[in-house]
């Protein structure tokens, strides 16, 4: 039996040494009289196993029999794995994707499933699993399909002599260049565990940011369509009602009641659709466009400054997800220039994207990087001492994490508070419209009771 398959060194040359001593000892007429000595002195502390114990014999057989079963069976699913499937994945340069990515373009996975899968990467080779293992075992579990491929397709990659940053490269849809970046810092430094670790915790705080910021946008965006829906089912449903008992009575209608009866009667109507469906086609192609041009953009992000509501929440979010990016960046080891530059793009913000621009050209130019944050009236006082403090003391690192942890915080307070504002105000949006279509309504019967009595 050859034991060159079995992974684990330890374990072969242990299993290669006893097979070398039974040979010996089982066969010693086989060896040369004055090399007897030799042998019995190398081998005088191994118990041979009688010839005459033959339930003994056949107990030992089994075990080497269950060992070679073992090891056989798993060259044959390594056979299988290089082998099956995922070689038809190539054809040459090409990327053939399999049947559940086919006609599918690879898209980027939710923060929070990538988030779990780099977490969970990071234990299995802390607890000593190889990396390819690691890859293969969370491509199987995987619920996400993006997930699942381009982790498989990684292990592939490592097991053909990439390294794992190189194998990054090739999915920059699915890990943006930070991801990319602490990676190769932490294999470069043969840290990989801590930089994954860290990664991890990096994008489970920008999941919790957007989530905060979703949950503050949900409720309002909830209750405006349910009071269009309201609003639509009552112009189409009740108004026509009324309609009915106003055309038997005769009399003159106001102003506001009758704008609503042909509000009313435009719904019901096919030929509304026909001009309403185009022109809604053309307003979105049209938003659409305008959200494409830069001045647009820069002017949208501006008026989000600069509205009371949404100024603070958009400030503390922008310098929350860069904090916490640059603290991860700079504490992996990345250069500070290259860590500017991968901490942009996690803005979203125009206006902090050029602040952040300003920054990298003062530092090539050898001044601090606090003096450009001394000139934007956006960016708060006690974050451009907290950079100033770290960059004279020398520990950036530790009060760009401080700041972090400050403005996520911050981040939740101000979600809170906007939720609580919004709450009422949206009750009284809903309230708003529904008493005007109920006075509408009951306006003229006011006036055909007075006139009767």
């Amino acid at each position: 039996m050859d034991y060159k398959f079995i992974e684990n060194a330890r374990l072969r040359r242990l299993m290669q040494k006893a097979r070398h001593k039974r040979k010996v000892l089982d066969n010693p007429n086989r060896i040369p009289e004055h090399k007897n000595a030799k042998i019995t002195q190398k081998y005088k502390n191994v118990i041979p196993i009688p010839s005459k114990k033959k339930n003994l014999r056949k107990k030992q057989k089994s075990k080497l029999s269950f060992l070679k079963t073992y090891v056989e069976l798993k060259i044959q699913e390594r056979k299988e794995f290089l082998e099956g499937e995922m070689t038809s994945l190539r054809e040459g340069r090409k990327l053939i994707r399999p049947k559940s990515m086919e006609k599918r373009r690879l898209k980027s996975p939710p923060i929070k499933d990538l988030a779990v899968a780099t977490k969970q990467l990071s234990s299995m080779i802390r607890t000593g699993l190889p990396l390819l293992d690691s890859l293969n075992i969370i491509s199987d579990t995987a619920e996400n399909p993006t997930i699942q491929y381009s982790f498989r397709e990684i292990a592939l990659g490592i097991s053909k002599g990439s390294t794992m940053s190189e194998m990054l490269d090739k999915y920059p849809e699915v890990f943006n260049e930070m991801y990319r970046a602490l990676v190769n810092a932490g294999e470069t430094a043969g840290l990989l565990p801590t930089t994954l670790d860290r990664q991890a915790k990096l994008l489970e705080s920008l999941a919790k940011i957007k989530g905060q910021i979703k949950s503050a946008l949900a409720y309002p965006s909830a209750i405006a369509i349910l009071t269009v829906v309201i609003v639509f089912i009552m112009m189409i449903f009740v108004i026509p009602i009324f309609v009915d008992i106003y055309d038997q009575s005769g009399a003159p209608l106001p102003g506001i009641t009758q704008l609503l009866i042909d509000l009313s009667e435009q719904l019901r109507s096919l030929q509304f659709y026909f001009k309403a469906i185009p022109s809604g086609i053309a307003i979105y192609l049209f938003s659409k466009y305008l959200s494409s041009r830069s001045s647009f953009i820069w002017w949208y992000d501006k008026t989000l400054l600069q509205l009371p509501i949404t100024k603070d929440l958009v400030t503390k979010s922008c310098l929350a997800n860069f904090s916490r990016t640059l603290s991860s960046l700079n504490s992996a080891g990345v250069p500070i220039l290259e860590s500017l530059t991968i901490a942009k793009k996690t803005l979203k913000n125009k206006i902090f994207s050029r602040i952040i621009e300003n920054a990298y050209r003062d530092i090539q130019s050898g001044n601090p990087m606090h003096k450009a944050f001394d000139k934007e009236s956006v960016i708060p006082i006690m974050f451009t001492s907290m950079f100033r403090i770290g960059e004279e003391t020398g520990e950036l690192s530790e009060m760009i994490t401080k700041l972090a942890d400050f403005y996520e915080d911050e981040v939740s307070s101000s979600v809170k508070s906007l939720t609580s504002i919004m709450e009422p105000l949206m009750i009284i949006f809903v309230a708003v419209f529904v008493g005007i279509i109920l006075i509408a309504m009951y306006l003229p019967m006011f006036s055909m009771m007075s006139t009767v009595g």
